[in-house]
């Protein structure tokens, strides 16, 4: 998370495919059974 409270912008969490940023942020609840994934932005040049 960053200072706000909100996860950082380089990272993208999703909960059974749904980002947590279309959900309740860092306050989405989880479930039995739900699938959590992180994945850090990546960039190159």
């Amino acid at each position: 998370c960053d200072e706000t409270g909100k996860v950082r912008r380089h990272l993208n969490v999703f909960v059974n495919s749904d980002n947590v940023r279309d959900l309740d942020g860092v306050d989405t609840k989880l479930t039995r059974g739900d699938v959590v994934t992180i994945l850090p932005a990546v960039s190159g040049g």
